[in-house]
């Protein structure tokens, strides 16, 4: 067996990249290295954008698709450019998946709901915010893409992953697990964005990863997976104060700040996600086992 995963440096593209190593796949990553510098032992990397890489010489068995900009703080230097940048590397991985006749897995993202109602279905209606974000414009792209592949006619499975965290995951994407865990162990306090009671479902980044493998080897095509765990469910000053017990103790701190004032008037957080997951772990098979003080322990190790 063998794979195609672009963004196999990254953070999920990395641990994804050793799973299918352990199971035996011959992988060739694709990563420009922008967002995550981990190359994997054992697998081949192609160190160039998707755009400039050319249709490699290789006979893939399924194509992996994670490649793309990363974050809430991660998207703001890219605003303006963000849909041709998804939009026009799905189309090449298309193109790829249509040469090779193999199943393409796009990972797309649970920002597509917007404003949906809790918890979040792949069927239901997306409710996208008023405005002109870089997080919307993030959102938009992943719809226009997840659109055009479902419409193409090839095999494409996709999946929505939910707050994914765990080891590897850096903070300068924007993302609040490791943002907190490097101020507990500095003794800052933990900043937490308002209201602080936004909700979440924080899911291990190897539980995502046996749903992706999943998604690629028994999933339909045309199906459409929310990734996430409803167990793991917390408000965002839930997490804080759970990461202050775990990794910080007793003296850790927390403090309630706007984040408009540290990114700018561009940044928005996101609305409460949590997934309803049903559908993945029916058809696919799959159950998240780690909890989130695994999830908290892991990317603090």
């Amino acid at each position: 067996m063998s794979a195609i995963v672009t963004g196999a440096a990254g953070f999920i593209g990395s641990h994804l990249t050793e799973r299918l190593l352990s199971d035996g796949y011959d992988v060739l990553g694709i990563d420009d290295l922008r967002t995550g510098t981990t190359r994997v032992p054992g697998a081949r990397l192609v160190e160039l954008p998707i755009h400039l890489t050319a249709r490699p010489s290789f006979d893939p068995d399924v194509i992996f698709h994670l490649a793309g900009p990363v974050g809430p703080v991660g998207v703001l230097g890219q605003a303006g450019h963000i849909v041709t940048q998804i939009v026009r590397d799905a189309d090449i991985l298309r193109s790829w998946a249509a040469y090779w006749d193999v199943p393409l897995v796009y990972v797309s993202t649970s920002e597509v709901y917007g404003l949906q109602q809790q918890p979040m279905t792949e069927q239901a209606p997306r409710i996208i915010a008023a405005g002109h974000s870089a997080r919307m414009e993030y959102a938009v792209a992943k719809m226009a893409a997840e659109t055009m592949l479902l419409n193409s006619g090839i095999d494409v499975r996709i999946i929505r992953p939910f707050n994914v965290a765990g080891p590897r995951q850096r903070e300068e994407g924007g993302f609040v697990l490791p943002r907190f865990i490097r101020q507990a162990k500095t003794g800052e306090p933990l900043t937490v964005y308002t209201p602080g009671t936004q909700r979440r479902a924080f899911t291990h980044v190897l539980d995502i990863v046996d749903g992706i493998v999943r998604a690629g080897t028994v999933g339909q095509p045309g199906g459409v997976y929310n990734l996430g765990n409803p167990a793991n469910e917390c408000s965002i000053w839930e997490l804080a104060e759970e990461v202050c017990r775990l990794v910080g103790g007793v003296d850790a701190r927390i403090a309630v700040v706007d984040p408009v004032t540290l990114w700018g008037a561009a940044f928005r957080e996101a609305p409460d996600k949590v997934p309803d997951a049903t559908k993945a772990r029916t058809e696919l098979g799959w159950e998240p086992t780690r909890t989130r003080k695994q999830v908290i322990e892991d990317a603090a190790a």
